[in-house]
């Protein structure tokens, strides 16, 4: 129940100016209630509590937070996670196309076209292009498009639904101004299936031509997989996330399955590099291993189609990875650029696996920095953003970036972990090991995390719950691949450079990916002067 009559009683301002609940002011601001309370807290957001009651009311005036709202975007480098994006001229996000079909499961098909539509659009020189992770964290939201567009920073919004229909489509697409909510351009498609590249381009040149850009070579003339290669291919992409081992095993499944039934389309290939990569991040799989089946993933799609600026990032990341040539990784980084140049993987995978072991830190910040204007909602720009600016000692900055992520969805196990690594760093050891706790239990107790929750508990000194974990990682090592650094990270914890020393040495001859944090992570600080750390720098070809 509102306050507002009770609040006319005593206080002299209009109707209009008050906001009279946690909801009302969190709407104002357009973030979620948890967000603006922890302003209150901690950034002196103006909110006034009424006498009387264990729960006193609330109520804040749209005046004051306005101008609270406007000193805080003036702050330099501060809130992150709040900051409205400039809108840029021309832009435009694409929503998830809405799935009209009959069944459900259709919704990877039409959330396909709207990810090609993006793909598309971001190869056109001088229009902006929202990637995907951003535009479609507004699925199911009952938002009016000008928070959209402000939200983004673009100037217009692309909605469109898909029906299927057996081998038949009917596609509905409207360009809106995200300033007045006007229609400016809109079409309706009936077509057989496998003319879905046809409206695809058919759709990107329409707003091409809205804009006044150009749009390019069609994309309609490459070759069309087959329908249901196509089809397994787009249920990967829809699944493809970074929140578990098992959901990535799941997509995994999928691009299988589509290069078998077609082995001439390029794509899944990419997708199945990228799935061992992230499995390796996870810990539970040796990269010796499957990073070669991932390196002749990329050689195929790129003998493919020589065209696709993912191939050659993955390839990049890959060089960096698996064989320390940071050269080839710089070439391959830079083609990625200039082919696909709206890309964020091309930008975020060369700050993570290129420039980052090369201590190229505030570099590394400003290509994710990039990443997050093309994609300022995503949960994992967000965490390496916060991860670098820890490397780089920035700890509150850092912490920032974290928690901006976990504004957007405070159950981000990436998020959560890494927000534990930072307050380890900038001494709030018990805080780090909570995190880091929450985080365990929704990877699935993937070791990498184990590892670093072991060594926040050891570096608090319960020695005996740290060798606990230590235990659980050698159970697990019976039963299948333990990523060595985690068990360096707990010995690191516990003061026992000799056997950190041991793990971290295995963890070069494995490859672990988190290895390419070795120059920078504070975690090595205690061991940095000692001969063997600039041993494993010269294996690593970083000296």
């Amino acid at each position: 129940m509102g306050v507002r009559k009770p609040l006319q009683q005593y206080l002299s301002f209009s109707s209009e100016e008050l906001l009279d609940s946690w909801k009302e002011i969190a709407s104002h601001l357009s973030r979620d209630v948890r967000t603006v309370q922890r302003w209150e807290r901690t950034r002196a957001l103006p909110v006034h509590r009424l006498p009387g009651g264990a729960k006193p009311g609330v109520f804040a005036l749209k005046p004051e937070v306005d101008r609270w709202w406007q000193g805080e975007q003036q702050r330099p480098g501060d809130l992150p996670e709040t900051a409205t994006p400039p809108v840029r001229e021309p832009s435009v996000a694409v929503l998830p196309f809405a799935n009209l079909s009959a069944d459900r499961e259709n919704e990877y098909f039409s959330d396909g076209l709207a990810d090609e539509i993006i793909t598309a659009l971001s190869r056109m020189p001088g229009l902006h292009v929202t990637a995907r992770t951003s535009s479609f964290a507004f699925r199911g939201k009952e938002r009016d498009v000008r928070e959209i567009g402000a939200a983004l920073g673009v100037s217009t919004i692309l909605e469109g639904s898909v029906q299927r229909s057996r081998d038949r489509i009917r596609v509905s697409a409207q360009l809106v101004s995200a300033r007045n909510g006007f229609h400016l351009w809109s079409e309706h498609y009936d077509s057989h299936l496998g003319d879905l590249f046809e409206i695809q381009d058919r759709i990107s040149r329409a707003i091409a031509g809205a804009f006044a850009v150009h749009a390019g070579p069609s994309s309609a003339v490459r070759p069309a997989p087959l329908p249901e290669a196509y089809h397994q291919w787009l249920k990967g992409r829809y699944y493809h996330r970074y929140e578990s081992a098992e959901v990535i095993g799941h997509c995994m499944a999928c691009y299988r399955q589509a290069i078998a039934l077609d082995p001439s389309f390029s794509r899944p290939y990419l997708g199945l590099a990228e799935s061992y990569r992230g499995l390796s991040d996870y810990g539970n799989v040796r990269p010796k291993e499957v990073g070669p089946d991932g390196w002749a993933a990329i050689r195929t799609a790129r003998g493919l189609d020589d065209s696709i600026g993912e191939a050659y990032a993955l390839s990049g990341a890959y060089r960096g990875w698996l064989e320390f040539d940071w050269q080839g990784a710089e070439e391959d980084f830079a083609k990625a650029v200039i082919l696909s140049p709206a890309a964020v993987e091309a930008h975020s995978l060369r700050a993570m696996t290129c420039l980052v072991p090369c201590s190229r830190l505030h570099e590394a910040v400003l290509e994710l920095r990039k990443a997050l204007e093309l994609d300022p909602l995503s949960l994992l720009m967000h965490s390496w953003l916060g991860w670098v600016l820890g490397f780089s000692r920035e700890f509150p900055a850092a912490l920032r970036e974290l928690e901006a992520a976990l504004a957007l969805n405070p159950e981000y196990p990436v998020a959560l972990g890494l927000r534990g690594s930072i307050l380890y760093y900038a001494g709030r050891v018990e805080e780090g090991v909570a995190s880091w706790r929450a985080a365990v239990e929704r990877m699935g107790r993937a070791a990498g995390a184990l590892g670093a929750l072991g060594y926040g508990i050891a570096r608090l000194g319960r020695r005996a719950e740290a060798a606990a974990i230590l235990g659980e990682l050698d159970a697990a090592a019976e039963r299948g691949y333990v990523t060595p650094i985690s068990r360096a990270w707990v010995h690191l914890g516990l003061g026992d450079a000799d056997a950190a020393f041991h793990w971290l040495n295995q963890a070069v001859d494995e490859r672990d990916p988190h290895l390419l944090h070795l120059p920078s992570k504070p975690v090595y600080d205690p061991i940095r002067d000692d001969p063997r750390f600039h041993a494993l720098l010269s294996r690593m070809r970083l000296t």
